[in-house]
């Protein structure tokens, strides 16, 4: 099936209206491994659809013929998938050609290659040493008198193939074109697993540029995909022990700002044992993200409840979850009793009474209704007689010499006199 359809790309992309292909081969001068290239992969698919692992040229092939309306011309999106490989630690090399080989060959050489007919002349004024075969082969070309490229193009090939064997003819004519150049186009997992070797590391700030860097990685794939995560885990290793940070989210984000704002707030809160040697950063799930719309007349497009949401978050990463709590609405009258903390992400059951405040004190305390103008009121509850903790009030809303609005309660029983329980907004 692969052959087919790479045999249906080169073969048809000059005789009908479509775009040629157009390949952006990348080679990376530190040699990779096979797991490093898969998660580059993974974040080079936000880019193309079509990505290929080059294990043998330590590289990736992007086919970005079809991206150009996105990303502008190929020289431009070279530049800026070269520049932010940059930030994410690698140092690599580009080249742009119709052809899978002649990309790599441009890469080799800093070339850019924009249509079939310029693969003779850009490449043929290499020297045979230049092309991506064996040192034999080469070292047969340059005993038969060929000292360029371009000779080697105009030799026949069956000449070629008698000399040399198959393998050179079929190289030079995947690499002019004449010849399907079927690639294994990589699918990126919906998980994210990624780390970085560190020097003895006993401050958390020093974590925070290798952590931006994973993040900006972990960003770019759920970019690929169109996906986010609300759970992120960051393992440090500290020596013989490991320290897990956890990050639950209400919503699914893939913002590299708002994780890096959460993660400082969590690096500001912990306490270094001893040096971090190694950090690990792993997403195990993706989920599908929604993004809105910004508001064309309006500065800010965020919903409100994004943005309660983002608050919410970042109260937790730096109290801690547990600090961080929702109310639950109880059926009794007495207002300190008509409440529970409950988890955020429980359900919330009440009911709202007007006339009541949102902030109520902790304990009722004594005040004098001399200093107090009455509003309205009274409100009579009289409850608890089951539960050992009865009472009786009168409650009015009041104003302060200042000009604030408060409720308060005339108490008949067990503590008769005046107090002050709530204050309005």
């Amino acid at each position: 099936m692969e052959n087919r359809y790479w045999q249906t790309v080169f073969m048809t992309t000059n005789t009908d209206n479509k775009r040629p292909p157009q390949w952006l081969a990348l080679h990376f001068q530190q040699p990779l491994a096979q797991a490093c290239l898969q998660r580059l992969a993974g974040w080079c698919y936000q880019y193309s659809s079509q990505v290929c692992i080059a294990r043998k040229y330590n590289g990736l092939l992007l086919e970005v013929a079809g991206s150009q309306r996105l990303f502008g011309d190929a020289e431009a999106l070279a530049k800026r998938i070269h520049a932010e490989l940059e930030q994410l630690g690698h140092q690599s090399m580009s080249g742009i050609a119709p052809t899978p080989e002649a990309a790599h060959l441009a890469a080799r050489h800093g070339l850019h290659i924009h249509t079939s007919g310029d693969i003779r002349r850009s490449i043929g004024a290499l020297g045979v040493e230049g092309l991506n075969l064996h040192t034999a082969s080469i070292q047969a070309l340059q005993k038969m008198g060929f000292r360029t490229a371009a000779e080697v193009f105009r030799l026949p090939r069956k000449a070629l193939t008698r000399r040399l064997g198959l393998a050179v003819s079929d190289y030079l004519d995947r690499l002019l074109g004449q010849r399907p150049d079927p690639c294994k186009t990589f699918r990126p997992p919906d998980s994210f697993t990624a780390g970085i070797d560190l020097p003895d590391t006993q401050h958390t700030q020093g974590l925070i540029f290798p952590l931006k860097r994973l993040v900006q990685e972990l960003c770019g794939v759920l970019r690929a995909r169109d996906r986010g995560i609300q759970a992120l885990q960051i393992r440090l290793q500290l020596g013989a022990d490991t320290e897990t940070i956890h990050l639950n989210l209400r919503q699914t984000t893939r913002s590299e700002a708002h994780l890096m704002l959460l993660l400082r707030e969590r690096l500001e809160r912990l306490q270094l044992c001893c040096p971090v040697r190694h950090i690990r950063v792993q997403a195990l799930h993706f989920l599908p993200c929604v993004e809105f719309q910004a508001d064309l007349l309006k500065e800010t497009g965020t919903p409100a409840t994004e943005t309660d949401s983002n608050i919410i978050e970042r109260l937790q990463a730096r109290l801690g979850t547990g600090a961080v709590k929702g109310i639950n609405g109880l059926q009794d009258h007495r207002p300190e009793h008509s409440w529970s903390l409950r988890e955020l992400d429980e359900p919330a059951t009440y009911t709202t009474r007007p006339g009541r405040p949102a902030w109520l004190l902790a304990e009722p305390k004594p005040c004098r209704i001399n200093n107090y103008q009455i509003l309205s009121g009274p409100e009579r509850i009289e409850s608890g007689w089951w539960d050992g903790r009865d009472c009786r009030r009168d409650y009015f809303v009041v104003r302060d010499s200042s000009g604030g609005t408060l409720w308060a309660f005339r108490e008949y029983k067990p503590r008769p006199g005046w107090y002050l329980h709530g204050l309005f907004s």
